[in-house]
């Protein structure tokens, strides 16, 4: 695209950015051909340009008058000016409300001279990007004229100052005019309308001579030349350019309608023997006209679903509302093909509401009738039947087919098809599942003891715990006897599977009591298995059940994983957990490791986040991934959180003190939804920061969305009271849950963490990069400090802080470090405030 030299306009610009402008000009960097100056926008809000580029600088006195500025440009059909609004960074509100009152662009103020010329440039170019679509239009207008010539309808051309209408002689055929005349005046061509809609007509035209901004289509009667009666269809447009913006040119086109017009009498004829017919009907009826979109519904069908003839009106809403919504698509595509193409005609079984509440199965058929010269669809007709009872008694037989008749869980059969399925990858991949096998130990002798009734009792409760532990991707199923199945649906990391048995185990742990029977405690053993791309699914489960059949397994902890070569890992999450305790009680092997959070526009060192790191005995380095999880399933959490909440006092009262400039250094430190939960929190923080003498503003506290949304008003409470001791809060991981800035206000977060998948996009994809403009547009805008974390490069470095982002964390400046390691790489700063003590 070419950008030619273009007018600039600014209007109530501050002097020291007018001077900037100015000079802009001056150096021709920009392809500016003038430059008029207003110190105001001018009275009513007009503009006295029609074309280039304005920028408009907005305060808070003329708000209203700029944003309506859009409105008043363009009206009469002429160039469009590109507008651009300069208002404050801090007011995001009122920039975001002048982009939808049609703004093109947005210059926030103060701006700098590279930012103004890459906006200057960018409006320059979509005002020449304008200019083409509308020499493109231009042209395509004349080829529709060429066009035009040659078809078979009237076409007519009317010129509103001398009151003349030019005609073809196909509209002269059809209106009864002269043969051998080409105009008239406006008045013989209407007389030749039909006097009962001769005021129709007039009213049409009337307004399309006022307001000439769009197309108009009329259908009315006429006289030909043989006297007889016909329907016509014309097609009109107005062009503007008089006073007040009247029009001054009307053309347009006429077509000959009547053949259809008597088609559509003839069907409303038979309406009449129509109605008959569905008295005598049983099954509903319903006869949707499309071209009104209504639909008339017979006294019969509106029975079906328990109303009264006056409860059901003639919207399609009113069938399709009360559709159940997994059924609604398919009813839907169904009648959308019929009126989109020639289909044969339809047969669908969908559910529908009942008065009552209930559902009902319903069978509908549909035949769409259709205009004979045009083919388009103007009616679908058809009929429904209840099929309740039939369709009940086909779930009954398939449910008692693929589901257990004592725990009412899916059956062998059932979990075997489901297996299958997940199995049958057309990629040819490795399924992500995972399969457990869950054995109750001593069943027999238990049901022994127990009565055929309490047994079943027993097995149904097994059930239903185990079904406490399954999330809805998941299948449990019943496979025989004491035994059960977990087909776990995007699983196959061993922990992972280590902390779902956990789960089973705990599930399991609380006594059962059944009516006339004691206490019962039962344990279970478990066995899993993962896919490796060759296994069908009887083979899977066997392996699975290898597993648990493995000679010398503890019955009562832990899960054995299945090996090809014979040799099963154990993964044992109880014992895990015993260790994690020990590590809290004794000491020494959890420690914090701290990643440094750089201020993007200055490079300095404003703070760290603390992360936890367990160094086990046995196992070395144990990852995050594989304890924290099991730390707030057992609530170990809500120790190790204390533990960490002193450590990161400790650490940022020796920095500060050792550390030149340090005064405003803080440290995140991550809390649980657990930790928050316990009543006493909030007074064991305070505790802390009074124990060990930490400012407040030294530490903040980073909570995630869920954690903050799961009980509002209670999070409320807590976080008011946290702000009152003057701590800091931030949220973590925002755009991976709710990310509704709504509650960063209602929640008063002082920073605001952009996760670090919208960095990568942006990586990936420059554009993305708009996602975080507006993120932290917005949350600077509420107050917030904006910090984007997963920060690898230099670029990333640069690019966030065009986007507005005011720190940043990651990789680029540094992973996690223990303390002693970050004092090192500080130690020429320490050593410089040492040496002046």
């Amino acid at each position: 695209m070419t950008v030619t030299g273009f007018p600039l306009t600014v209007v109530g610009f501050p002097s020291e950015t007018l001077s900037l402008v100015e000079e802009v000009v001056a150096t021709g960097t920009l392809a500016v051909q003038t430059l008029h100056v207003l110190p105001k926008l001018p009275k009513a809000g007009a503009l006295p340009v029609r074309d280039g580029v304005c920028i408009v600088a907005a305060t808070p006195e003329t708000e209203a008058e700029v944003l309506a500025l859009p409105d008043t440009v363009g009206a009469d059909g002429g160039p469009i000016p590109t507008l651009v609004l300069a208002a404050p960074v801090s007011r995001a509100d009122f920039r975001l409300r002048a982009l939808d009152c049609g703004y093109d662009d947005i210059v926030a103020l103060p701006i700098d001279r590279a930012e103004l010329i890459a906006r200057l440039r960018s409006a320059g170019m979509l005002l020449a990007g304008r200019a083409e679509v509308r020499e493109a239009q231009i042209t395509a207008d004349q080829r529709y004229a060429l066009i035009a010539l040659g078809a078979n309808d009237g076409l007519w051309d009317w010129d509103l100052a001398s009151g003349q209408v030019r005609y073809s002689p196909r509209l002269a055929d059809m209106m009864g005019l002269p043969p051998n005349s080409q105009s008239c005046v406006i008045e013989d061509w209407l007389s030749c309308v039909l006097p009962e809609d001769r005021d129709w007509v007039d009213a049409t035209l009337e307004e399309q001579v006022e307001n000439p901004s769009r197309d108009f289509k009329i259908e009315y009667r006429v006289r030909d030349a043989n006297g007889a009666t016909r329907w016509v269809l014309c097609r009109g447009t107005a062009l503007g350019g008089g006073e007040n913006g009247r029009a001054t040119r009307m053309a347009g086109s006429q077509s000959d309608i009547t053949a259809r017009k008597e088609a559509e009498e003839a069907l409303r004829s038979s309406e009449e023997r129509y109605a008959l017919a569905i008295m005598a009907a049983k099954d509903g009826l319903w006869d949707w006209d499309v071209r009104t979109n209504s639909i008339l519904f017979t006294p019969r069908w509106k029975e079906m679903i328990g109303c009264t003839p006056a409860e059901v009106g003639t919207d399609p809403d009113e069938w399709f509302s009360r559709v159940n919504p997994d059924d609604l698509i398919w009813l839907q595509a169904a009648v959308e093909a019929q009126i989109a193409t020639e289909e044969e005609p339809f047969q669908i079984e969908y559910r529908i509401r009942h008065t009552d509440g209930s559902e009902r199965w319903m069978l509908c058929h549909g035949l769409t009738i259709r205009d004979p010269l045009t083919a388009r669809a103007v009616r679908i007709v058809g009929s429904q039947s209840d099929i309740t009872e039939r369709k009940q008694a086909e779930q009954q037989v398939l449910h008692d087919a693929f589901y257990d008749a004592t725990t009412g869980l899916p059956n062998r059969a059932l979990f075997l098809d489901r297996l299958a399925q997940t199995l049958r990858r057309s990629d040819g991949t490795i399924a992500d599942c995972a399969v457990m096998v869950v054995e109750v130990n001593r069943f027999a002798s238990l049901a022994n003891s127990l009565t055929p009734t309490q047994a079943d009792r027993l097995l149904r409760e097994i059930g239903d715990r185990l079904g406490q532990t399954v999330v809805a991707s998941d299948t449990l199923a019943r496979l025989e006897g004491a035994s059960f199945g977990f087909l776990l649906q995007g699983m196959t990391d061993n922990d992972t599977i280590g902390h779902r048995a956990l789960a089973i185990h705990t599930a399991l742990k609380p006594v059962i009591e059944l009516p006339g029977a004691p206490a019962i405690y039962v344990t279970a053993r478990i066995g899993a298995a993962t896919p490796n791309g060759s296994q069908r699914a009887e083979e899977l489960l066997r392996d699975a059940s290898r597993a648990l059949n493995r000679p010398g397994l503890d019955a009562e902890k832990g899960v054995a994983l299945f090996s090809a070569d014979g040799r099963d890992e154990e993964f044992d999450p109880l014992a895990m957990e015993r260790d994690l305790r020990a590590a809290i009680e004794a000491g020494g092997q959890l420690q914090l490791h701290y990643q440094p959070i750089i201020d993007l526009q200055s490079g300095r060192l404003v703070g760290f986040e603390s992360l936890m790191r367990w160094q086990h005995p046995g196992m070395g380095m144990v990852p995050p991934i594989r304890f924290i999880p099991l730390a707030e399933e057992s609530k170990l959490i809500v120790p190790m959180g204390l533990f960490a909440l002193e450590q990161a006092c400790r650490q940022v009262n020796h920095w500060r003190r050792l550390l030149p400039d340090a005064g405003r250094l803080f440290i995140n430190v991550n809390v649980s939804g657990v930790q928050m939960q316990e009543p006493d929190f909030v007074e064991r923080v305070a505790e802390v920061l009074a124990r060990e003498g930490t400012p407040a503003d030294a530490l903040k506290l980073e909570i995630t969305e869920s954690v903050v949304l799961d009980d509002v008003d209670k999070m409320l409470s807590i976080l008011s009271r946290l702000k009152a001791m003057g701590l800091r809060l931030a949220i973590d991981d925002f755009g991976t849950g709710y990310s509704s800035l709504s509650y960063l206000h209602q929640f008063r977060f002082d920073a605001v963490k952009i996760d670090q998948s919208f960095v990568r996009a942006m990586r990936q994809r420059p554009e993305n990069g708009l996602i975080i403009r507006m993120i932290a547009e917005l949350g600077r805008g509420l107050g917030c400090e904006v910090i984007a974390e997963g920060v690898e490069t230099a670029n990333d470095v640069i690019r966030l802080a065009q986007l507005g982002c005011m720190y940043g964390q990651g990789y680029h400046f540094g992973r996690p470090r223990d303390a002693d390691t970050i004092e090192k790489l500080l130690s020429p700063a320490r050593e410089e405030t040492e040496a002046s003590i």
